[in-house]
C-alpha cells in the first residue's frame, strides 16, 4: 500500500506500508482547542499489526493547512516512500507490565478467574432480573472486561508476546 500527499500541487510526503495493518491520511480541523499542535493539519500514518499483540505506528510529519488549500491524496502501487518522521512500537511502551514472565502468567490466570466469575454473575441474572436491568448488567460487565483488557492484558502481552498463545487458549484474548 502506498499513498502520496500533496497540498496546492506541492508534494508533501509519500508513505507506504507492506505488512498487515492500515495506511491512512488524516485531515484535522479544530476550533478553540488548546494544543501545541497546529489547529489545522494533514498527515499520513501507518499501523503495522504483523507482530500481534504489538503494533508499530509510523507517522509522516503533519503539515499545517489553511482555508482554500487543496489537499490531494493519490493511491499508488507499491514502491518507494519517504521515511516516517516518527516510529513508535508498543513493545517498547513504558506502560507495558511485568518484567518477570512468571508474574505475567499469573496475571493471565487471575484474569481468567475474574472473567469466569463476572460471566457467571451475568448468567445468574438471566431469568431473575427484568430485561432492562439485564441489559445494564451485561453492559457494565462488558465495560469491565474491556478495561481489564486495556489496562492489564494488552500491556502484559505487549511485553511478553510469547504468552499470546496461552492467553488465546485461556480465552482471555
Amino acid at each position: 500500500m502506498r499513498l502520496s500527499l500533496s497540498i496546492n500541487d506541492r508534494h508533501v510526503a509519500r508513505a507506504s506500508h507492506e505488512g498487515s495493518g492500515w495506511l491512512g491520511a488524516h485531515v484535522s480541523l479544530s476550533n478553540d482547542i488548546k494544543s501545541d499542535e497546529p489547529a489545522n493539519r494533514v498527515w499520513l500514518v501507518a499501523a503495522d499489526i504483523s507482530e500481534e499483540p504489538n503494533t508499530v505506528h509510523s507517522t509522516w510529519e503533519p503539515v499545517e493547512v489553511s482555508i482554500g488549500d487543496k489537499i490531494h491524496i493519490d493511491v499508488l502501487p507499491d514502491g518507494e516512500a519517504d521515511p516516517p518522521s516518527t516510529v513508535t512500537k508498543t513493545s517498547a511502551s513504558a506502560d507495558n507490565l511485568f518484567s518477570d514472565v512468571s508474574q505475567a502468567r499469573l496475571l493471565l490466570e487471575t484474569v481468567r478467574t475474574c472473567d469466569k466469575a463476572l460471566l457467571e454473575a451475568m448468567e445468574r441474572s438471566v431469568g431473575v432480573e427484568p430485561e432492562d436491568e439485564l441489559h445494564k448488567i451485561r453492559y457494565a460487565i462488558a465495560a469491565v472486561l474491556a478495561e481489564i483488557d486495556q489496562q492489564l492484558i494488552r500491556p502484559t502481552l505487549q511485553r511478553h508476546p510469547e504468552l499470546l498463545p496461552m492467553a488465546k487458549e485461556m480465552k482471555v484474548r
